[in-house]
């Protein structure tokens, strides 16, 4: 998948996250904190799949909410 961080920040928004905007990095926090960030720009596959893994999310659910 080729995905951007306004991408995976609308992914995020839709699983009730919240988003707290930074200069290089999007920091993603739900009930208990701090859950992952999300660098702007394009996404790396590792990186994606760190990303969903911490989200708690799989490749399959994401292409359903993208």
């Amino acid at each position: 998948m080729n995905l951007t961080a306004k991408q995976l920040r609308k992914v995020a928004l839709k699983l009730g996250y919240r988003i707290k905007e930074g200069k290089k990095h999007l920091l993603v926090y739900g009930e208990l904190g701090l859950v992952t960030t999300i660098p702007r720009g394009r996404i790396k596959p590792g990186t994606l799949a760190a990303i969903l893994a911490q989200m708690g999310i799989s490749k399959d659910e994401l292409a359903n909410l993208l």
